[in-house]
């Protein structure tokens, strides 16, 4: 995460005395939803590679922090009302917990991991004393269809981690076992990319291990993600921002291999449809198993710094292994926050981020699946508020979409403490 609004502003201004246009706020759209002042919470909707929600039993339900619980807790979205209804299922008390939820139909288990969290900047990393005092822990929660409500099964939650983390997040594989990843923040400097996974059971877990590759030791600023894909594969992608590296790589796992067994990709950057300041510690992953393909689509923000260059991207995986890579906005348009929803049965690929980066409006595009192109520009507004004015931090669900269940967005406001969301009904 870098000040790039600023850098970009001294820049133009040195060289002609012109400032960088920042985007208009939109006019007010979206819902407001609860209020989460009371306890001094701050970004609950973060982080950027988190899903926060999910969509079960033909409703949409979230982790929401609750004022009355003083926690975070599973909500149901009213679709006549579209207000968010807290169920008092608590998930983590912990002011800083930031939850990556997966909705698992086949076992009919919902599972969280939720982990405090250390805010880093580009030249500021988290104090030692910050990163030790958390930690990461793996909720499991069963599904009442009679009373709608969630119930947390015996021997959760589970300690998955000791240390905070700027992201932590949680995936399944074809044999059943979860799989986590996060990055380490250690005082010599030397980050690494982690990863962890179940062995005979969901509350059996092995020891933490170093992605085993050259490329995983990464800049404290550097965030990680999981993900299944191709239904037999787990991938974790992650940025790495330091000298000589400035790539996101990928790194693919064949369900039952052993721990040691990964092939590892440039994504982007290197030359691979990015040359420069390639990357950022900004993704979000999804996947397309419905095609045949398997396809593999990640929502990036690069750090470039020159009008006219890439900024937020999507970048594409096809089958035989091939990135490509489309672009969302430039840096002129001052994105951040990418995040990527796909519509199955519609076959487009929906993307949105914040601009400016400081909050403000939730913005999207959307373009057909295979033949992905966006228009130039910030994009339309789906989430913005003339009093809220820092909007920030979108979040949705793990699953793709489709006219059965129309897409929520997600995020908050930092300022007024509040959640704002957006329902787009994709059955019209």
């Amino acid at each position: 995460m870098r000040p790039l609004r600023l850098f970009i502003a001294l820049l133009l201004a040195a060289a002609c005395a012109v400032a960088l246009p920042v985007p208009a706020q939109a006019a007010d759209v979206g819902i407001p939803g609860p209020s989460f002042a009371a306890d001094g919470v701050r970004t609950p909707t973060a982080d950027k590679a988190q899903s926060k929600l999910w969509f079960q039993d033909g409703s949409w339900w979230g982790l929401l922090w609750s004022e009355s619980a003083h926690a975070t807790t599973i909500h149901r979205l009213d679709p006549a009302t579209q207000t968010w209804q807290a169920t008092g299922t608590m998930v983590d008390g912990r002011l800083t917990a930031r939850g990556d939820a997966l909705w698992d139909a086949a076992a009919g288990k919902l599972y969280v991991v939720s982990g405090t969290t250390v805010r880093s900047e580009w030249n500021s990393p988290p104090s030692q004393q910050a990163v030790a005092s958390g930690s990461a822990e793996l909720h499991r929660f069963r599904y009442d269809a009679l009373a709608k409500t969630y119930s947390e099964d015996a021997g959760f939650p589970l300690t998955l981690h000791r240390g905070s983390t700027e992201s932590i997040t949680v995936a399944k594989d074809s044999l059943g076992k979860l799989w986590v990843t996060y990055t380490v923040v250690s005082s010599d400097n030397s980050n690494r990319v982690y990863v962890n996974h179940s062995t005979t059971s969901d509350t059996s877990w092995g020891t933490p291990f170093v992605m085993p590759t050259t490329n995983a030791q990464v800049h404290y600023d550097d965030i990680s993600a999981v993900t299944s894909f191709q239904g037999d594969k787990i991938g974790i992608m992650w940025s790495n921002q330091r000298p000589g590296q400035k790539k996101f790589y990928f790194a693919i796992h064949q369900d039952g291999q052993p721990d040691t067994s990964w092939q590892t990709e440039v994504a982007y950057g290197g030359g691979r449809n990015c040359t420069g300041g390639c990357a950022n510690d900004h993704l979000n992953l999804r996947q397309l198993a419905s095609d045949g393909s398997g396809r593999l689509f990640a929502a990036i923000k690069t750090a470039n710094r020159k009008v006219g260059q890439t900024l937020v991207a999507l970048l594409v995986r096809d089958a035989q292994g091939n990135w490509s890579s489309a672009e969302f906005g430039a840096v002129e348009d001052l994105h951040t926050r990418p995040m990527v929803m796909i519509d199955e049965e519609h076959s487009q690929v929906w993307m949105f981020a914040v601009a400016p980066e400081e909050g403000g409006t939730i913005y999207y595009k959307k373009a057909p699946l295979d033949s992905i192109a966006f228009p130039p520009g910030v994009g339309t507004p789906i989430i913005s508020s003339s009093v809220d004015t820092d909007i920030n931090d979108p979040t949705s669900t793990k699953q793709n979409v489709n006219s059965q269940t129309g897409l929520v967005v997600l995020a908050s406001s930092r300022a007024n403490a509040r959640y704002w969301h957006a329902y787009i009904d994709l059955a019209k």
